[in-house]
């Protein structure tokens, strides 16, 4: 299978070089980042603390396709296709083809439109804040227990299918995207069954950067029910570079409409990236309350050494410290242990090579 894929890639790629080469006003740009590294982690209580090698702990390992057709007076044609995949076992990371979005649009003097597989507007919003620029991918980024506070079903992580956006032109530092996913759309039911609407706003001004996204996920609470409940998510964000170091930060609050339940929860999060001669220091700390009394504070070191401007050495120390309440684990590094037992501070350490092309 995973064969026949690399044949047909290849095989695209080529048609795409010679339409590259037949209309100059196109171009195809091929990008990616593979990442390795090897993690010492204690993940839950009675669970031994392990070594094993791990992907992406850093970024997500992904190859992407990113294409542009200029058709004059200031409008272009738009595609984007990324897949990612594990370092060590070459397995895709996800169920569908393309896990990490695929998009077509039209971009002009009006802004942009994009449909297909996308990230919902306030998810830019969240990542914002993150001054390390790594993501949300690796055990460092410590709005990693934010993330899971609503992940899923928010919009400040994964990508939604079935996707509309619109983004605005830049207007002195001033930019908007709305944004609109049509859920599962079931023809008969419950029809509303995972729709997403949401918008963001954005203000960058020379070293300060301010974002606010808000997000509705319309859900059924059962299987019965024809009347749709909707999670509500707002976040706040910013940062600012005062040059020895850069700051960001952010507030996250979550809440559900489902009268038989009185689900909220919030979470806030502050880091910093301290650049040095030919190396960064990340630090970050984050805080999350929920509606059941839950409570969890997580913190996190990390030290990145640039070998080139493509290729990097990392070393990270994440730990999360849950109250009798709280089972928050480290998801992003094994799905299975993204709750622990109630009491249970996890904690984890990892060292690896980043390169992009």
């Amino acid at each position: 299978m995973v064969h026949r894929q690399i044949k047909g890639w290849v095989a695209g790629l080529g048609l795409l070089a010679a339409a590259g080469a037949a209309h100059a006003q196109s171009s195809v740009t091929i990008y990616g980042i593979v990442d390795a590294a090897l993690q010492y982690v204690k993940f839950d209580k009675g669970v031994p603390a392990t070594a094993s090698a791990a992907s992406g702990n850093l970024q997500a390992s992904r190859m992407g396709f990113r294409g542009s057709e200029d058709m004059g007076g200031g409008y272009r044609a738009n595609f984007q296709l990324e897949t990612g995949f594990n370092t060590y076992t070459g397995v895709g990371g996800g169920t569908t083809e393309w896990n990490r979005g695929a998009a077509v649009g039209l971009s002009g003097p009006f802004g942009s439109v994009d449909v297909g597989y996308l990230y919902l507007p306030i998810y830019w919003a969240f990542l914002g804040s993150d001054v390390a620029t790594y993501g949300l991918a690796n055990p460092a980024a410590i709005m990693s227990l934010e993330h899971s506070v609503t992940l899923g079903t928010s919009g400040t992580g994964g990508f939604y299918k079935n996707a509309v956006r619109y983004r605005t032109p830049d207007y002195r530092g001033l930019t908007a995207e709305l944004g609109y996913s049509f859920g599962s759309q079931n023809a008969t039911g419950q029809t509303a069954d995972g729709r997403n609407m949401g918008f963001n706003t954005q203000y960058k001004h020379n070293k300060l950067w301010v974002g606010y996204g808000f997000n509705r996920y319309q859900y059924y609470g059962d299987l019965m029910t024809t009347t749709p409940s909707s999670q509500l998510t707002q976040v706040l964000s910013a940062t600012y570079d005062f040059g020895p170091v850069v700051l960001g930060g952010n507030y996250l609050y979550s809440k559900r409409t489902d009268p038989t339940t009185n689900w909220f929860a919030s979470a806030e999060m502050i880091n910093a990236r301290i650049p040095l001669t030919y190396s960064d220091v990340n630090i970050g700390i984050a805080r999350r309350i929920e509606a059941n009394g839950a409570r969890a504070m997580a913190y996190s070191l990390g030290y990145v050494y640039f070998l080139s401007k493509r290729t990097q050495l990392y070393a990270y120390g994440s730990y999360i410290q849950n109250n009798g309440k709280s089972t928050q684990g480290f998801a992003l590094l094994n799905s299975a242990y993204g709750t622990v037992t109630p009491g249970f501070d996890p904690w984890a350490f990892t060292a690896g090579l980043r390169t992009s092309f």
